[in-house]
């Protein structure tokens, strides 16, 4: 049986379409046969970016943008992704819109804090307007015009800080100082490991003797002690008392020798004789001593 010329034309169109169709939808990006799942996010502006784009979670690609459209009554736009069924979005996540480098916009997914509980398929996601890094950076530009004198005047006050010679003279007292501690702390450490030791020993043998000696002193009878003072003391008073009241007695010899005044005028008399004997002895020793086989004493 022999086809017409005609239904291959149409055979070939219809596949032509069919491949024209799947190309299309592999170009941009969409999967021909795919079990993802549908979410809708709610955004103003998503500036210029394209179907099939990517959306991301954390840097990690979880899904592609399926289509975009204009809600009337809230003027905003409704954009449909598609997401991997495998991957569950928690509550309370929002989206927010980023641009890569050459400029193409592309979804970010701010997931929420609690991943135990998710939201359905096909919920909404409320979308944040996109921060452009430009935007900010002009909004920013007024202020930092205000700053600059500001940051001036500082710089100002810093070089000439950095140029008073009190600065270097200070580094170098901070340098004298530290190598100062440097050298104090060696010490320090030296007599912790050297004397500090050797004072702790000599301080516990103290301690050791000491309670050796209070040990000793426990065993001290004490009252015995005493009560031997006392007779001691009382044994001195008495004899004390005899040694006053024999001085005070002219009957005895004592008493005689210290009051009689007599007993003193006799020794002042011998000292004084005895001095004169000595002197007439120095003047006229052959008086008293004389050596001759023949002589004439001399009177």
């Amino acid at each position: 049986m022999k086809v017409s010329k005609e239904i291959r034309i149409g055979l070939v169109a219809v596949l032509a379409i069919l491949i024209v169709y799947v190309g299309i939808i592999f170009l941009k990006g969409l999967k021909l046969f795919s079990n993802d799942v549908s979410y809708y996010v709610q955004l103003s502006d998503v500036q210029g970016m394209p179907t099939a784009s990517d959306v991301r979670a954390n840097g990690l690609k979880v899904g592609t943008v399926k289509a975009i459209n204009f809600d009337q009554a809230s003027q905003q736009l409704i954009v449909e992704i598609n997401v991997n069924p495998d991957f569950r979005i928690p509550q309370g996540t929002t989206v927010y819109m980023t641009k890569e480098m050459l400029g193409s916009a592309m979804m970010n997914l701010k997931l929420g804090p609690d991943p135990t509980h998710t939201i359905n398929v096909g919920d909404t996601i409320n979308g944040t307007p996109m921060v452009d890094l430009m935007t900010a950076a002009g909004n920013m530009l007024p202020q930092v015009e205000n700053m600059l004198p500001k940051i001036d005047s500082i710089l100002t006050a810093l070089n000439t800080i950095a140029n008073d010679p009190a600065l270097a003279t200070s580094l170098h007292n901070m340098a004298d100082i530290t190598t100062e501690l440097k050298t104090t702390t060696a010490q320090v450490n030296s007599l912790l490991t050297g004397d500090v030791p050797q004072l702790m020993t000599k301080t516990n043998n103290i301690c050791s003797n000491l309670e050796y000696t209070t040990g000793q002193l426990r065993e001290v009878n004490i009252p015995a002690l005493a009560a031997k003072a006392d007779t001691t003391l009382t044994y001195v008073n008495n004899l004390a008392f005899r040694f006053d009241t024999s001085m005070k007695s002219k009957d005895s010899s004592l008493g005689m020798l210290m009051n009689d005044n007599s007993i003193a005028l006799h020794v002042d008399t011998t000292i004084i004789n005895m001095s004169r004997l000595l002197e007439d002895f120095r003047l006229h020793p052959k008086r008293y001593v004389h050596f001759s086989l023949f002589g004439k004493k001399d009177k």
